[in-house]
């Protein structure tokens, strides 16, 4: 049986002032991190309904990976910074991949 690594998402809400900004900037904010140890693949989605809501949808080789990753953004202030433009937030760890199509 393949690895399947683990499915993380990250589902947050921006304030509206800052839902431009951060878009403009995501790209470049992922060079980051496709070079993180552990990371698979990434895919950023924006709620129809709400522009302010927007969805990471990541594949790593394990928790750990992405715990460590986190732990390097927030070394460097990343996450504080990310913080004041952020309503509210929610990470989801899915360790199970049931069927893909």
């Amino acid at each position: 049986m393949a690895d399947d690594g683990v499915t993380i998402t990250f589902d947050f809400r921006l304030r509206p002032e800052a839902a431009a900004p951060f878009i403009q900037g995501a790209p470049m904010l992922l060079e980051a991190t496709a070079q993180a140890k552990g990371f698979r693949s990434i895919r950023v989605v924006q709620s129809k309904d709400d522009p302010t809501r927007i969805m990471f949808i990541e594949q790593w080789d394990s928790e750990e990976d992405y715990r460590g990753y986190i732990a390097w953004r927030t070394e460097r202030g990343d996450m504080d910074a990310f913080a004041q433009a952020v309503v509210s937030a929610e990470t989801t760890v899915w360790p199970t991949l049931i069927i893909e199509a």
